[in-house]
């Protein structure tokens, strides 16, 4: 991490572990590389879920015409997984996926509403619609094999097990995905976020390389 010095390491409220650090002298760039060789582990995680994970966040709200979508759908009442596996299927129905649709400040009704959006965006219509059901979901961000930026995906609670759940692929994650970090919407599960004092404009590149080994 460039020009950073005296770096140091904590977690926060939901877990994930955070490096951070600052410098006062002038500078034109930030850099920073994280690299490493990672063992993944099951994706099933025995654990019984805090509440917040019920709550809506202002990313999380949802509206009538939402909950109207959804009770057409699914009752949430047998196999919560299996609901929200049919959820999903059926919202690429109502949204497609479109790079450069939103912004990381769109909410889950203003990408439902628009019919598009990117990964976070599927991944908050989807947490919205089931907290609105009383049901505990968390947001998770991480990376999945190949080249690009970051992912989103869902962990979804049933009977005390997290499963983990793409919204955007459509899928039941089993294996190969690499989570990062995990809260309640994308602004509590950001990979880089600081602040800087000058006059400069300010200019992110982001890009990640995930391969097996």
């Amino acid at each position: 991490m460039s020009p950073c010095k005296n770096l140091m390491r904590s977690r926060d409220g939901f877990g994930n572990e955070l490096i951070y650090g600052s410098t006062c002298e002038p500078h034109k760039s930030f850099t920073f590389a994280s690299c490493g060789i990672v063992l993944l582990s099951q994706h099933l995680v025995v654990e019984e879920p805090n509440e917040i994970f019920r709550l809506p966040t202002l990313l999380t709200e949802t509206n009538e015409e939402m909950i109207k979508f959804s009770d057409g759908i699914v009752s949430f009442e047998n196999n919560i997984v299996k609901d929200t596996l049919s959820l999903v299927n059926a919202l690429h129905e109502r949204m497609k996926y479109e790079s450069c649709s939103t912004t990381i400040k769109t909410s889950a009704i203003e990408a439902f509403t628009q019919g598009k959006g990117v990964c976070q965006d599927f991944s908050h219509v989807i947490l919205a619609i089931l907290r609105s059901k009383g049901i505990a979901c968390r947001y998770i961000s991480g990376f999945i094999p190949g080249e690009g930026e970051s992912h989103a995906w869902i962990e979804v609670n049933d009977n005390g097990i997290w499963y983990a759940i793409d919204p955007t692929r459509s899928l039941l994650i089993e294996s190969d995905y690499l989570k990062i970090a995990q809260g309640r919407d994308f602004n509590d599960c950001t990979m880089e976020r600081g602040v800087f004092v000058g006059s400069g404009e300010q200019h992110k590149l982001v890009h990640i390389t995930m391969a097996e080994i």
